[in-house]
């Protein structure tokens, strides 16, 4: 599953990922953004966070990168 989502100015492209040892999900998200005329891609994960499914990761991812726009993620930032 794999989603994209416009948030504010934002797009946030979600892959999660599947670890293999232990069957559970981890969100995978990619933020881009336009600047003059110039399209930046930023990619960020979460592993310390896993999931039952694909869907719960890919939903969780959506939120995360929301929170990331809004600055409210200690140590991360989009341009």
């Amino acid at each position: 599953m794999s989603r994209v989502f416009i948030y504010k100015t934002y797009t946030i492209r979600s892959t999660p990922l599947q670890l293999l040892d232990s069957k559970q999900w981890m969100l995978s998200i990619v933020i881009d953004w336009e600047l003059d005329g110039r399209v930046t891609g930023r990619p960020f994960s979460a592993t310390e966070n896993t999931y039952p499914t694909e869907a719960e990761a890919d939903l969780h991812g959506i939120t995360y990168g929301q929170r990331i726009i809004d600055g409210k993620v200690p140590g991360f930032s989009v341009g």
